[in-house]
């Protein structure tokens, strides 16, 4: 009887083999595969895990925010999940990205600022973005920050529209940031000072991956938190993401393909 128990380890190793798997094949979850991990330590393993079985190249990171009702639970404030090189798509100004998300699942478009590292910390490049939000779970984010960070952070593409040049030296700058979905404006925020909340994000990343032993090369990618929210949008969904004088970006949600 004894011998159908899994130990910790084949547990976290059974959760990232039927993510992968749903994410290979593009194919919703009715629920999490088996029983939730306990720590942020354990969610953070069977990320690993899956980085390993994934067939593409770690571009960059997305830091998200832990909803308030799970920080006095984890006593952690932000999350963090991989960006894969084939998901990243840079678009110029008026043309229509198509950014694919699971059918039957989770799909949400973020505004986001996304840094790019240089070599040295003033050679960092900052633009303006977005990530696509999406898991093959459909109630991810209802489930909570571990399931979030066990299927790659929910993170399912990274969209990098025009740069913010000599963001570093500027004189203190608002930023006003609107999400249009199918021509509705489903949320805006005003941000007193841009830079606050990106600079913010990189102090975290440097710990986390100081603690997780993760290299973060120059040229990686840094998608620094939802600014108007998780906009929650449908395959055919098209959006606007109006940055204010830095720009817009317009991008069309598609049908995720298996990957073969």
């Amino acid at each position: 009887m004894g011998h159908n128990i899994m130990t910790s380890a084949e547990r976290l190793r059974s959760i990232s083999q039927t993510l992968s798997e749903a994410r290979r094949a593009a194919k919703a979850l009715p629920g999490f595969p088996g029983e939730l991990p306990g720590s942020f330590a354990d969610a953070y393993e069977v990320q690993r895990l899956s980085r390993e079985r994934w067939a593409d190249d770690v571009a960059g990171w997305k830091v998200g925010g832990v909803p308030s009702a799970f920080i006095e639970q984890f006593g952690e404030t932000r999350l963090v999940g991989p960006i894969f090189a084939r998901s990243v798509v840079r678009v110029s100004p008026g043309e229509m990205a198509k950014m694919p998300v699971f059918a039957g699942a989770f799909g949400a478009i973020e505004p986001e600022f996304v840094i790019e590292l240089g070599e040295s910390r003033d050679q960092d490049r900052l633009y303006i973005g977005a990530e696509i939000a999406s898991s093959p779970l459909p109630a991810i984010n209802d489930i909570g920050p571990i399931a979030v960070i066990c299927d790659f952070g929910n993170n399912n593409g990274l969209l990098i529209g025009d740069e913010i040049v000599g963001w570093r030296d500027m004189a203190a700058k608002m930023a006003v940031v609107e999400t249009h979905i199918d021509g509705e404006l489903i949320g805006s925020k005003v941000l007193p000072e841009f830079r606050t909340d990106a600079l913010d994000v990189l102090d975290f990343i440097f710990d986390h991956a100081r603690k997780y032993d993760i290299d973060l090369p120059a040229g990686t990618f840094v998608s620094t938190g939802a600014i108007t929210g998780v906009h929650e949008a449908s395959i055919g969904s098209r959006s606007t993401l109006d940055f204010g004088s830095f720009g817009t970006l317009d991008m069309e949600l598609t049908r995720a393909e298996p990957i073969s």
